[in-house]
């Protein structure tokens, strides 16, 4: 008893054999398109370049806004301390009324009602180098104020540069997929038209099968990781979801270091070095911290000194009924000192606290600066070794896509299987995810140096910071 062949496509017509070719091949191709299309940064999207992401970026990320907050705070903190400095004017005023009028024969000796007005006029004269030390920690507040500014901007630039990178590469992964994916259903529909017609092909057709499926799943992975690195950058930046990203971020600008060499002198890694230390932002805040704490010793070291302030007085007077000694006018002058003899101990504990304050801040201020010297021999390092790799994976790309294209038209010739294809096929999709990978690793070791050596706000094309005032205030309170 013969059985009916299963409706597997063994033996069918050409018109159900051009069937299958057709939605084999461009239904999964079209779908894909629109897929495509309906991503996140699709037609229609506006075009934006990192410098104008980055400009959208300083307007909406919340961090600018505070850091900025904080620097007006310090301003205005000078702004109290300045005023201290400066004399004061303030004027009083009182009136008193009573039930009754108090006398003794002819002479009146409280009156019913009296009123008083006076403007008293003061200026400290000496207070032990206290005051212009507060001036001097209030400017140093103001210029870290400046730095937190810097410094908020930086990290908002290098996070925003690494979401750019991770859009690229999510990008490029996709698109390497869907060719893969658009190739192999290709090879499936040729497979499928052999199976109809009755070769036997049967086991390389359910391998490509597998190899289709494989890869659908890939796609979605790929489409969902394009999303979300998309979406980060959109909660970066404040920019639209589907905004389409234009030229990157150069990381080739003038002044940004360059990848370190074999080649690379002892005294040129240590100019690089030295060179961080004048531009890290987080240097010179652990600076001015230093000076600011340094200065707290000599305002500590003033409350052993004498306090002298002056003071002119106005008054007016006036009373009702007057009485016949009364005074309706008094100016005088008067000079004040004030020293603390006896404490208890609290002058000399406030000392030796601002004393280890300083000492502490000098030590995390050491340490902190051959951490800098480590990152940047690090991140030289890695940048080298990034770009070696990149060469590298470079010539994988382009043997196994010749690979590729001398196993296709071998193929064709007849004279390999499907096997072969699909192995030539993986090789060179691996390749090229391997290769976008090492391009990202690149870009980011690159932009780890620009930070590491304080050279992050180049790429938007702003000078390193000058911290200067800052090293000269650290080496005038300190030495």
């Amino acid at each position: 008893m013969r059985c009916s062949p299963k409706p597997n496509g063994l033996r069918l017509g050409p018109v159900r054999v051009a069937r299958r070719v057709l939605s084999a091949v461009f239904l999964p191709v079209a779908l894909s398109t629109v897929l495509l299309t309906a991503l996140p940064g699709g037609a229609g999207a506006e075009t934006v370049d990192f410098l104008q992401a980055f400009a959208a970026a300083e307007k909406f990320h919340e961090s600018i806004g505070a850091a900025r907050e904080q620097a007006r705070q310090r301003g205005f903190e000078k702004d109290k301390v300045l005023a201290q400095l400066l004399p004061s004017l303030s004027a009083d005023s009182s009136l008193t009324r009573r039930p009754d009028t108090l006398s003794s024969g002819a002479f009146t000796l409280r009156p019913r009602q009296s009123w008083e007005a006076s403007l008293r006029l003061r200026q400290a004269l000496f207070t032990g180098g206290r005051a212009s030390t507060q001036l001097k920690v209030a400017t140093i507040g103001k210029e870290s104020g400046k730095l937190g500014v810097l410094m908020a901007r930086e990290q908002l630039l290098f996070s925003l540069a690494e979401s750019w990178f991770q859009v690229q590469r999510a990008r490029e992964n996709l698109i390497t997929i869907q060719e893969r994916h658009e190739g192999m259903l290709r090879h499936l529909a040729a497979a499928r038209a052999r199976v109809a017609l009755g070769a036997a092909v049967r086991a390389s057709a359910l391998r490509l099968e597998a190899e289709v499926a494989q890869l659908a799943a890939q796609q979605l992975g790929a489409e969902d990781e394009l999303i979300s690195a998309r979406e980060e950058f959109a909660t970066l930046s404040g920019l639209p979801v589907d905004t389409e990203l234009g030229n990157g971020p150069d990381l080739s600008a003038p002044g940004l270091p360059t990848s370190g060499s074999s080649a690379t002198t002892s005294a040129q890694a240590t100019s690089v070095e030295s060179s961080a230390l004048e531009t890290r932002t987080d240097i010179g805040l652990l600076a001015g911290e230093t000076a600011a704490t340094a200065l707290g010793v000599r305002y500590a070291s003033g409350t052993f000194l004498p306090f002298v302030k002056a003071e002119a007085v106005y008054q007016k007077r006036g009373e009702d009924p007057s009485s016949s000694f009364f005074l309706d006018t008094d100016k005088y002058a008067m000079l004040t000192a004030t020293w603390d003899l006896f404490s208890g101990g609290e002058n000399f504990a406030e000392r030796r606290r601002a004393r280890a304050a300083f000492r502490e801040k000098s030590q995390q201020l050491d340490q902190r600066e051959r951490e800098v010297a480590v990152e940047v021999r690090q991140a030289q390092r890695s940048a080298e070794v990034s770009t070696r790799i990149v060469e590298a994976l470079n010539s994988r790309v382009e043997y196994a896509g010749e690979n590729h294209r001398i196993v296709t038209e071998t193929h064709k010739a007849g004279a390999a299987t499907y096997l072969d294809v699909i192995d030539a096929s993986n090789a060179l999709g691996d390749a090229r995810r391997d290769l976008a990978g090492a391009r990202y690793n690149q870009s980011m070791a690159k932009l780890q140096l620009a930070r590491a050596t304080g050279r992050l706000l180049l790429l938007v094309g702003e000078p390193a910071p000058d911290l200067s005032r800052i090293h000269r205030w650290l080496h005038r309170y300190t030495d």
